[in-house]
């Protein structure tokens, strides 16, 4: 096997020597030499390079989908949540005054709802979309809307409507905030939300809360929008008036990031807080708060002053 090996590697070196040879008899010697070797493949690492450090970093830290964007629902069920009794429909039950979305789709909401929650249990590779039109939930004993269990929630407020979401001060569970939710959780569409939070949190998620062209104001007991693993605003006009942190992240991997629009903030704490990271970019900010207007330990970037 050696002596194979060898005579094969004389043949290809014999090869080699014969095309070199071609090659500089006819282009020149200069030029065949100047030229480097593997330059197409160093051109495509140097333009990925170059547009990788051309993203922003704070868009290197989190991902807006499709989804996200989504404002528009797909063979949508109608309910009323006035009338609970005229929309019977597979996907989702009502008991007591609770409506229970069981299946994964699109749902629009209008009419209101006194005393019950929007609950959403589905599988957690699932995703449900909730589009409001006009829509009003008065909580008496839990969330407005509650998400126990899903891949993620889509809340959008349609386009010209004016919606609101209210909690009581007590309740009967553990959760927290009146849009409470255990899955990523992104707001969005170009009517106004309006969310009141008198037990706790106003908008509360243990994964990430994303908040996309978005009208929304938020009164909260406690903090404002806390997502433990970030809290993401883009090109969104917001309005926080709360007595604890208007925007909170809280988790190792956590950040909060406002990216165009505007943010006004009114906070009996901190007006924007995380520990990892915060960018603030192109957008209209008024922050007010007893405590510092913006913590965090890790790295801060902002068009404006600290």
């Amino acid at each position: 096997m050696g002596i194979k090996l060898r005579k094969s590697t004389k043949k290809k070196n014999g090869l080699l020597a014969g095309l070199l040879l071609s090659a500089i008899c006819l282009t020149g010697c200069g030029t065949f030499l100047d030229t480097p070797v593997g330059v197409n493949e160093a051109v495509d690492r140097t333009e990925a390079l170059q547009a990788q450090q051309n993203v922003p970093e704070a868009e290197k830290r989190y991902e807006i989908t499709d989804s996200d964007r989504a404002v528009e629902g797909k063979q949508a069920a109608v309910i009323d949540l006035s009338r609970p009794e005229e929309a019977q429909r597979e996907g989702y039950t009502w008991n007591d005054k609770d409506l229970t979305i069981s299946g994964p789709g699109d749902y629009v909401l209008t009419g209101e709802l006194s005393g019950g929650s929007i609950i959403v249990n589905v599988y957690e590779d699932e995703m449900v979309h909730l589009i409001l039109s006009e829509a009003v939930v008065n909580a008496e004993q839990g969330a407005a809307v509650f998400v126990e269990n899903a891949g993620k929630v889509i809340l959008t407020a349609e386009e010209g409507t004016e919606n609101s979401l209210s909690d009581g001060p007590e309740y009967r569970q553990k959760q927290r905030a009146c849009v409470f939710s255990n899955s990523d959780l992104t707001l969005n569409g170009g009517g106004i939300l309006r969310v009141y939070g008198f037990h706790g949190d106003g908008v509360r998620s243990k994964d990430q809360v994303k908040i996309i062209n978005s009208g929304l104001y938020v009164k909260a007991k406690e903090d404002g929008i806390r997502g433990n693993d970030g809290v993401i605003l883009q090109e969104s006009d917001v309005e926080i008036e709360c007595e604890g942190t208007g925007i909170l992240a809280d988790s190792p991997k956590d950040l909060a990031v406002l990216q165009g629009g505007s943010c006004k903030i009114v906070a009996g704490k901190n007006a924007i807080a995380a520990t990892q990271y915060v960018s603030i970019h192109e957008t209209q900010t008024d922050l007010y708060s007893v405590w510092e207007a913006i913590k965090c330990d890790g790295i801060r970037e902002w068009d404006g002053e600290f």
